[in-house]
Formats: C-alpha cells, structure tokens, sequence
C-alpha cells in the first residue's frame, strides 16, 4: 500500500529524470535522483538541503537541475511519525480509517491533529489480528504536499522509512534481515520477504555508533547486536512460522562497517554482507546511513509501488 494514496498532479510536465526520492528530515532533505537510460535505472543525482527554507531551496533546486514533472514519492525519517501495531477494529474496510482515529488519540495521548495511515502484516502470530498504524501530523502532511508540489515536482506518495528500504532489495522469496541506520539514529532490524514488511523493530542505544573504536564494535556492539538479530530470527521463525532467513544486509553509521558484518557473520553463521542495489550508480555515490532512505523512496516508482 502507498501512505497517503497516490497525489495526482494533472498539469506535471515531463522530465528528464525518471524519479526523485525525498527524505524529510529533522535537520534536512534528502535527495535522490534516477533515470531511465536504454531501459536500465541509473542513480544520477544526490543532494542535500537545509530544512530551514526548505521550500524556497527545493524550488530553486527544481529550476535549477529541470525537474519540474518529475514523479516524486516522499519518505519521512523516523522522527517525524510514529509507528506502532494496534488491534484491527471489527469494523468494515471502508471504515477502518475512522476506527483507526481513535484508537490513534487513545494511545498517542495527544491533542494535535493527526493524519492516519495502515498498513498489513504479511504474517502474524496464531489468533492475532493486527495492523500496523502510522500517524503523522496533519499539519506536517499539508506543509509538506503543499511545499512539494508548488516546487514543480509532481508528488506521487508519501511514506515511511520502515517501508521504503524494501523498495532496495530484490524480491525474494527467500527472507533477508536488514540492520540499517541514519547517522545519529537508532538502528532499524527489519526482515523483509519478496519486498513486503515482516518484522521491524528499533534497537535503543546505539545512536552514538560512530564513535566508537574497533574493539568496542567487535566486541560489545557486535555481540548485543547479534543476540538482538539471532531474537528477532527465532521470533519470525517460531511466532510468524516463516522459513529461516539466510542472509543479512547491513548499512550501520561506523567506519569500521566491514569488521562489523565479519563478526556478526562468524557469530550468526549467516550470510552477511554489505547492504547494496541493483541500480547503476553516478560515479561518486554509493549507499550509506544518509542516502538509503531517500534511494528507497525514488525507486518506489520502479517497483510500482504506487496504489
């Protein structure tokens, strides 16, 4: 499903670039460019905005590299919304945005107005009936689909970290494990099958990964992280009855990424290996923390991720 459905411009006006991914940030926006060249996606363009004068920056960003038309799809970083797996109101499909409200104001405890979204479980435990439910602020939603599309770009969805990094891999039926992580952010462990959402949750106390030493990562950190991933596998297999996933992508804010995926490799005994896309790359860029979140959302258009 696409958060927030599918926003129509019918005046865009056609682009050279097959898509732009955004990431709304707290401290910026984050852009990735892709474009079509004899059938096959290049990743082009990767840019950096302050989110002061967002708006005023991206619409000089737009003029300025001819993007006006470009298919866009918005990807909010974890900050920005919460997540949280409620109760699926007994009610019909056509009310169940409504339902959703409330159980939303009962749990956030909260008197600012949100915006509500869902999305489904592939699986979930014998007798449980459960959804995932997204809510953002509505005021945050209106600034944002407002300052997006008075740039020019034609905005398409808006969505969440959590979903945009399955838009990254290849669609397998086999299961892969995910630990990613935006600099200064807490690591998201997800496992995602056939680029659908299993499981995800978010490993506390990490935030300051990137300045930790060599021994500290392979040894504490590599040690809790992977009793943290071996949990998270017995829980997929034994509650959600899934086959055993074999193999584990990373991207983690640490210069030491490489010595990372080793140990937990020779302590999982699964296949680990630097998180990585399909996609030809511009020379100069590459996947890391800050730039996989905004990549995911572009190629949302690829995968025809727009419903």
């Amino acid at each position: 499903m696409a958060i927030w459905g599918k926003i129509t411009n019918r005046f865009a006006k056609s682009s050279a670039f097959f898509a732009i991914g955004i990431e709304f940030g707290q401290q910026a926006l984050l852009i990735s460019v892709i474009s079509r060249q004899q059938n096959k996606l290049h990743w082009v363009l990767q840019q950096r905005l302050p989110i002061e004068n967002w708006q005023q920056s991206l619409s000089q960003w737009v003029k300025q590299h001819q993007a006006a038309g470009t298919p866009c799809h918005l990807v909010f970083s974890t900050n920005r919304y919460q997540l949280m797996q409620v109760d699926r109101p007994a009610v019909e499909e056509q009310e169940l945005i409504q339902a959703l409200r409330w159980s939303a104001k009962e749990l956030l405890a909260s008197s600012e107005e949100m915006s509500i979204d869902y999305f489904d479980l592939p699986a979930q435990p014998t007798g449980s009936n459960k959804v995932n439910l997204v809510a953002v602020p509505t005021a945050l939603v209106k600034e944002v689909s407002e300052g997006i599309t008075q740039s020019g770009l034609d905005l398409q969805t808006m969505g969440i970290e959590e979903l945009s990094q399955c838009q990254l891999l290849e669609s397998t039926e086999q299961a892969q494990i995910t630990l990613m992580q935006e600099p200064g952010e807490e690591i998201c462990l997800s496992i995602i099958r056939e680029q659908k959402l299993y499981f995800s949750r978010r490993l506390k106390g990490y935030e300051q990964l990137s300045t930790y030493g060599l021994e500290q990562i392979q040894q504490g950190i590599a040690e809790t992280l992977s009793l943290e991933i071996q949990r998270s596998m017995d829980y997929f297999e034994s509650q959600l009855r899934q086959a055993q996933a074999r193999k584990l992508l990373i991207c983690i804010d640490t210069p030491f990424i490489e010595e990372l995926s080793q140990t937990l490799q020779q302590m999982l005994m699964i296949d680990t290996s630097l998180l990585e896309t399909d996609i030809n790359k511009a020379e100069g860029l590459s996947i890391s923390p800050s730039t996989t979140t905004s990549l995911g959302a572009a190629l949302r258009q690829r995968n025809g991720a727009v419903t």
